[in-house]
């Protein structure tokens, strides 16, 4: 593959995800920010400070929220994982270097496993504290029982992933940043929505 940065002229034949795949990853991506700043705002406040500011029901109406958009994260990442399997992924527009190979492929791994690790440990970890899993109004299982201590733990790790997560996410976004803006290689086409 050529070193050569391809022009303006020939970025449309660059190869690319599936369109099937960038709707995805911007859509997980437009929710998962929102799961983390939601997320942290909840752990931040605390179910009594929520509620002294906004009262039960919209307190009851915040976790109910976060708990969905865990849910339906976790579905998407499902789905986005099965299709990536299927349709493989593309190759770059140019040469990369071995380093730069390597740490994509991990922080790309680690991010889906981390992404359906979270809403997964906050599932269990919403049913050990003896809360409902709730799917909107609907009340999922919650596959193990009341278990104060191992609620507190798997809280701590649900926290801990989303601190990786986020971390993850500034060193995604930076590279992003540095191959559209710095480089100029058409990188970032490979997953953009735009023709």
């Amino acid at each position: 593959m050529s070193t050569a940065y391809p022009t303006v002229g020939v970025a449309s034949g660059l190869p690319r995800y599936s369109y099937s795949l960038r709707l995805l990853h911007w859509m997980i991506a437009v929710l998962l920010i929102m799961a983390l700043m939601g997320g942290m705002t909840l752990g931040l406040l605390g179910y009594e400070r929520l509620v002294e500011l906004v009262g039960a029901d919209m307190a009851g109406y915040a976790y109910m929220g976060h708990k969905t958009l865990g849910i339906v994260i976790l579905g998407l990442m499902l789905l986005r994982l099965l299709v990536r399997v299927s349709q493989g992924t593309p190759g770059y527009a140019i040469d990369l270097t071995r380093t730069q190979h390597v740490v994509a492929g991990l922080v790309h791994f680690l991010l889906y496993v981390l992404v359906i690790a979270m809403p997964v440990i906050g599932w269990l970890a919403t049913a050990a504290a003896g809360h409902p899993v709730n799917f909107g109004t609907y009340e999922l299982p919650g596959f193990i029982a009341p278990d104060p201590e191992l609620a507190r733990t798997l809280f701590l790790a649900h926290t801990v992933v989303a601190l990786c997560i986020m971390g993850l996410v500034v060193l995604h976004v930076s590279a992003a940043m540095y191959h559209a803006r710095v480089r100029r290689d058409w990188v970032t086409t490979r997953i953009s929505l735009m023709n």
